[in-house]
């Protein structure tokens, strides 16, 4: 919905002729409102006739949000003025320096800002994108009768008539103002009913407790201080410190991995070919997984219409988020999740009982969530990012939770596959825990770590039990990557919320073995978390916990696995025929020959976390062998705070064996020839 507001002193309407074959019953020829009238123009567009009630009251509010701005503006001023009096005074006393400031002044007399009236106008200019739905022209009167019942005296125009009018704008500093409402479908608050505890390794439930300033208190029997850390960046203020920068982006550039683009949106960023190669590794890797645990492969559209019930009410749970896309008379939405259209898809789909459970797996390579400035943190939050998206169709309840259990397993292998630590947090209704305790609680159990639950009095959003699993950065803020859902609500025909209105859902359903038509349970699983937050994660946890551990790469994921140095240049010929045959199997290597010292080329090598290095000296061409040290990614530091462990003289073969250890299983892919040697290597940042 548009709607352009005119403060006007009096306005005249007058009905002329019929402008649509069905125009709004209306019986006034004539309206005329006299005093200080505000005249809210207003477009009802395409998404909004999805509920007139919900859009109406949307709207009304923001007219009284601009009668409170008119009427308040005096006072805004007289307060402006107070600041300016106070500064124009620190010059006189010449405690700082400067031109004294002029007061400001209301253009119009004091009496002339306030609003005795609305009267809500149809006005189909503000929009390319009306809606043609005939209970569009509930909207005009339904806003005037939310603003009478909010004691704001209202009446409205009629819509499909030609009228002429009079308006007299007052032509004050807030007299002409614009909005900009998207329909909105709220979530009753929910965090004020929540009750926090933590479940023990030992399966143990533990009552939280807060001291005088509402920070949390670590139980004595608690003795980890980084799930201690983890606490309070989830149960105190999730803002970020702005006056640090997060440590992960000095890493992402200074590798040449990801980097922010002057030129888009901010929250899009530039992939270099290391990044790209880790994405691409990440991507596969999943994929391999997921295909191997019984998923079928889909993709659907990454932009949508809104004229789609189904699709509208699921967008209106997210209005501020959403990326518009203008096409000719139509519009559409960037995706911010693969649901909207696959689930339509499932509702179209003749489903079979023996297709359960129904794994849909989904790479989704742009997804867009239009965050709010402050909230973009490099890649802990950005506004477009690629998610990949598991969504399993079950049969029942008691499978939903089956596969629940077998999918938990499934994010913690993954998890540990790419090298990250994580802290667990269930998320669920009262109800459903006191029935499922027992199984949720063993789950619990096999971390090696306690967890945090948060139980719900009544069910928050389509799901009655929520998993996730959190990183804790280098700064202590945490970040949710994977997370898994049970949905019991999207694939109905419909529900009925709080007010006991009817909401349309996606209808997906199957005729069972006993010919009863039934609705599946739908588990909302993102087996890692979006790729650019497990870079996030990778990089966060690695620098979090430098001092302790060897921080990198697990070998698979490296960009570089091997990194080739010699101690002179004469033995460059050997060690190019080490680089190609490296390669040639499938293994990514560069070779260092710049004419630098050996410790300086080790040095620079460890700083990029490069799991092996390859030294050939002297001894080693003439043995035809290779010296190797391996880098302990992931393990304690050894003595004297080394971080590799020493192979001297090994044959070639040596090399492949470890590398076929750290990499088995898992996806190979290609270094591109330019950079597989410093002289050619191709550099992206000043």
């Amino acid at each position: 919905m548009k709607i352009l507001l005119i403060h006007s002193e009096g306005v005249e309407v007058i009905k002329n002729k019929e402008a649509t074959s069905n125009p709004q019953d209306f019986s006034e020829n004539f309206i005329k409102m006299d005093g200080l009238v505000l005249v809210a123009y207003v477009s009802v567009e395409d998404q909004d006739t999805y509920d007139t009630d919900l859009i109406a009251s949307q709207g009304a509010e923001e007219i009284e949000a601009a009668i409170l701005q008119i009427t308040g503006f005096p006072e805004k001023l007289r307060q402006k003025n107070e600041e300016i009096r106070g500064y124009n005074k620190k010059i006189e006393k010449g405690e700082i320096k400067g031109k004294p400031r002029k007061l400001l002044e209301l253009i119009k007399d004091h009496d002339m800002y306030r609003v005795d009236k609305v009267l809500v106008y149809p006005w189909a200019h503000l929009s390319k994108f009306l809606s043609n739905d005939q209970n569009a022209m509930e909207v005009c009167p339904k806003i005037a009768k939310f603003l009478e019942e909010r004691g704001i005296e209202a009446k409205f125009s009629p819509f499909g008539w030609y009228k002429s009018f009079k308006v007299n704008c007052l032509g004050h500093e807030m007299a002409e103002m614009y909005r900009d409402v998207k329909l909105a479908i709220k979530p009753e608050e929910h965090v004020k009913n929540s009750v926090f505890k933590i479940i023990t390794t030992s399966g143990n439930e533990i009552e939280l407790e807060f001291d005088e300033n509402n920070e949390v208190i670590l139980p004595t029997e608690i003795k980890d201080q980084d799930f201690y850390s983890f606490l309070k960046s989830e149960l105190g203020s999730r803002k970020m410190d702005k006056s640090y920068e997060p440590a992960h982006i000095k890493v992402m550039k200074d590798f040449e991995l990801v980097d922010f683009d002057p030129n888009t949106d901010a929250g899009n960023f530039r992939w270099y070919t290391r990044g790209v190669i880790m994405k691409n590794l990440i991507k596969n890797f999943i994929e391999d997984r997921l295909i191997d645990y019984g998923a079928i492969l889909i993709e659907t559209p990454i932009m949508y219409t809104v004229k789609n019930k189904k699709l509208t009410a699921q967008t209106a749970r997210f209005p501020a988020r959403s990326y518009w896309l203008e096409s000719g008379k139509d519009r559409y939405l960037l995706r911010y999740a693969s649901d909207f259209l696959l689930f339509d898809l499932f509702s179209q789909m003749n489903l079979k009982p023996h297709y359960f459970p129904l794994r849909a797996y989904e790479f989704e390579q742009y997804d867009f969530r239009r965050e709010q400035e402050g909230e973009l943190s490099g890649l802990r939050r950005l506004r477009g990012f690629i998610m990949p998206d598991l969504h399993t169709l079950c049969k029942d309840l008691e499978s939903s939770i089956e596969e629940f259990r077998k999918q938990y397993d499934l994010i913690k292998n993954l998890e540990n596959e790419l090298g990250i630590k994580s802290y667990v947090i269930f998320r669920v209704t009262q109800d459903f825990y006191e029935e499922n305790k027992e199984w949720i609680i063993n789950l619990i159990k096999s971390e090696n770590h306690p967890t945090l639950l948060e139980l719900w009095e009544d069910r928050y959003y389509y799901y009655i039990l929520k998993f996730e699993r959190n990183v804790l950065s280098a700064q202590n803020k945490s970040a949710t990557l994977a997370t898994n859902q049970i949905d019991v609500e999207s694939s109905l025909e419909y529900m009925i919320d709080n007010e006991g209105k009817k909401r349309e859902k996606y209808n997906i359903s199957f005729t069972d073995t006993d010919g009863r038509l039934k609705h599946p349970i739908i588990l909302h699983n993102s087996p890692t978390g979006g790729l650019e937050r497990v870079l996030w994660g990778l990089i966060e946890s690695a620098i979090r916990n430098k001092d302790k551990i060897v921080p990198g790469f697990k070998t698979w994921l490296s960009p570089i696995q091997v990194r080739i140095i010699t101690v002179r240049e004469n033995q460059n010929i050997y060690a190019e025929k080490i680089l190609e045959m490296v390669n040639k199997e499938s293994y990514r290597a560069d070779f260092d020959e710049r004419s630098e010292t050996l410790n300086k080329k080790i040095r620079q090598a460890e700083v990029e976390w490069i799991p092996y290095i390859v030294i050939i000296g002297k001894n080693e061409q003439d043995n035809q062998t290779i010296s190797v040290r391996k880098r302990l990614i992931g393990q304690p530091f050894g003595p004297k705070k080394s971080t590799s462990k020493q192979f001297n003289n090994i044959k070639l073969g040596e090399l492949y064996k470890m590398l076929e250890e750290d990499t088995r299983g898992f996806p190979k892919y290609k270094l591109p020839i330019p950079f597989r040697k410093f002289s050619s290597k191709v550099y992206f940042r000043h």
